[in-house]
C-alpha cells in the first residue's frame, strides 16, 4: 500500500509541477551596472534586471563554491549582458583583501588591519590573518570590515 502512494504522489508532483517548472525557467535576466575586475565575485548588487535575449552569453566566469557566487575570470565592462545568472545579495571579501578589524569591548574600540585568508560573504564569519601572523575568527560585516 505504501508503495502504491508513494506512486501516486510521485504522479502528482510530475503533472502538478509542469507549469511551476516552466516558471521557474522563465527567470530574470540581468546586465552589469559597473565593471567588474578579474577575480572579483559577482553579487546582486553589481546587476540590474534587463529584458532577457535569445542568445545564451558565453561569459568568462568560474563559480565559487565556498560562497556559492560567480566570479571574473576575465575584466567584465559595464553593461556587459549576464542573461538568467542567480545573483545574491551581499558583498563578498576575496581571499588576501586587507579589511579593518574593529573589536568593540565597552567603550574600548580597537581597530587593527587584517587580510582575508579565505573570501568572506557579508553576514558571516570567516577567518583573517593580522600583520603579525595572528589568525583570528571574525563576523564580516558590509561596508564596516570585520568585527
Amino acid at each position: 500500500m505504501i508503495r502504491g502512494t508513494f506512486a501516486i504522489m510521485a504522479i502528482m508532483a510530475c503533472c502538478l509541477s509542469g507549469p511551476a517548472l516552466a516558471q521557474a525557467q522563465v527567470g530574470s535576466c540581468h546586465a552589469l551596472l559597473q565593471g567588474v575586475a578579474a577575480g572579483d565575485f559577482l553579487t546582486a548588487e553589481l546587476a540590474e534586471p534587463v529584458a532577457c535575449r535569445e542568445e545564451q552569453p558565453h561569459l568568462p566566469l568560474a563559480f565559487d563554491r565556498g560562497e556559492n557566487a560567480p566570479m571574473a575570470v576575465e575584466d567584465l565592462s559595464a553593461g556587459t549582458y549576464l542573461g538568467r545568472l542567480v545573483l545574491k545579495p551581499g558583498a563578498i571579501a576575496p581571499a588576501g583583501s586587507t579589511l579593518q578589524l574593529v573589536v568593540r569591548t565597552g567603550p574600548v574600540i580597537v581597530e587593527r588591519e587584517v587580510s582575508a585568508i579565505r573570501s568572506i560573504r557579508a553576514g558571516r564569519r570567516g577567518f583573517v590573518k593580522a600583520g603579525d601572523g595572528q589568525v583570528l575568527s571574525a563576523h564580516f560585516v558590509d561596508g564596516a570590515g570585520a568585527q
